[in-house]
């Protein structure tokens, strides 16, 4: 909806400039953050792949989705009206025709990349724990990987491609080009003609409407995934603390992990929900922009936090007399914090030596312990 992202008729010159300042500026922040999570969960990954540890199909999805996250938080959120062309309203527009299209293209290439990622994620967690002949060999296979990385990035080329050639690429009058009207008032007024597309309000509510989809399958596989784990648990309950000491190490409550999987889907609706209400406001309510400047640039940083949370924990436990800098650097491998905490330079950050129990059998972190079938444990996983 364009008349959303237009502060203009009941304010004077000197608001609009103030709040056209706070729209340009706020998304550099969240930008930053997002973009300095998804490098420290690349380099995680990068530090695994060194140390000859098996990549599992959904640690490769979660690096999909961090890798789409980092070109979101640069290209859409941190160069956010630098981009923008100078003849428009936005403050410190310094970009043109060029720059707007292609700041348009990356975001919407990587926006359905993650939204049909994460769909297809909670797909892949509900079979992995549901299926018991889902084994990693077939995780491997041609058909699957193509299912599961290839397909999201088809489906995103196919989105951003066709609208970067029928231009509907255009500022939108918040902080960066998008799927939008030109002029941007033009669909909403009679009086101004549109020279460029004059369809795209309805383009946007039919992209709205695939997120919405997402949402609904989201949440149908989380629901049955639920009910499949608490299945699964009281048909364990009924067995020997051997048996599950045997396949868990030892007999926890799968609540933690549980809500470990929630606080992921709370980190991809977070900044989803804000992008749903600023597009379908009618009313130019500034309170609904803002929370959309402030939320939506954090999708990468929301994430990095619930993937470091459980590691952080785990060394915080373990080493209860350790400083926070000392065990920031333990949880994201930083020797020098290490060293400079601690006092020993000796102190390797070994993956190997950073992940405990639970992250052993989460599939997030797992090396694919043994062979067979990558659902041999019961709780819920703890990524989706």
């Amino acid at each position: 909806k364009n008349s959303t992202r237009t502060a203009n008729i009941n304010m004077d010159d000197q608001e609009i400039d103030s709040h056209h300042k706070a729209f340009a500026i706020i998304p550099k922040v969240g930008g930053t953050l997002s973009i300095i999570g998804c490098i420290l969960i690349l380099r995680d990954v990068s530090l695994k792949i060194k140390e000859h540890k098996t990549i599992p199909l959904t640690t490769k999805m979660m690096t999909l989705i961090t890798v789409a996250n980092l070109f979101l938080g640069f290209w859409e959120n941190f160069l956010s009206t630098w981009m923008v062309p100078r003849d428009s309203l936005a403050f410190m527009a310094s970009g043109n025709g060029t720059t707007c299209n292609l700041q348009a293209f990356i975001s919407i290439f990587m926006y359905m990349i993650v939204e049909t990622a994460y769909t297809m994620l909670s797909a892949l967690y509900y079979i992995t724990v549901a299926s018991k002949d889902w084994t990693t060999q077939k995780t491997q296979s041609w058909t699957v990987l193509f299912t599961f990385l290839v397909l999201p990035i088809i489906i995103g080329l196919g989105t951003a491609v066709p609208l970067l050639v029928t231009q509907q690429y255009n500022f939108d009058g918040v902080y960066s080009c998008n799927i939008a009207t030109y002029p941007l008032d033009c669909y909403h007024n009679d009086d101004i003609p549109c020279e460029r597309a004059p369809h795209a309000v309805h383009i946007r509510d039919w992209l709205y409407m695939y997120v919405f989809v997402c949402f609904a399958v989201i949440i149908i596989f989380l629901s049955m995934l639920l009910c499949n784990v608490k299945k699964q648990n009281a048909e364990l309950a009924k067995h020997s603390e051997y048996y599950l000491q045997s396949i868990r190490g030892e007999g926890k409550n799968s609540n933690s992990v549980v809500f470990q999987s929630l606080r992921y889907l709370i980190a991809f609706f977070i900044p989803n929900l804000a992008l749903i209400f600023w597009a379908v406001s009618d009313n130019d309510s500034l309170v609904i922009q803002y929370l959309y400047v402030i939320l939506w640039p954090l999708f990468g940083a929301l994430n990095s936090l619930v993937y470091f949370r459980l590691r952080y924990l785990n060394e915080q436990k373990n080493s209860p007399e350790a400083t926070w800098t000392s065990l920031i650097g333990k949880t994201l491998a930083i020797p020098a914090l290490i060293g400079r905490s601690t006092g020993d330079e000796t102190l390797p950050p070994l993956i190997s030596s950073l992940i405990d129990e639970d992250d052993l059998y989460s599939p997030l972190f797992e090396d694919e312990i043994a062979t067979g079938s990558i659902s041999n444990y019961s709780p819920l996983p703890e990524f989706l």
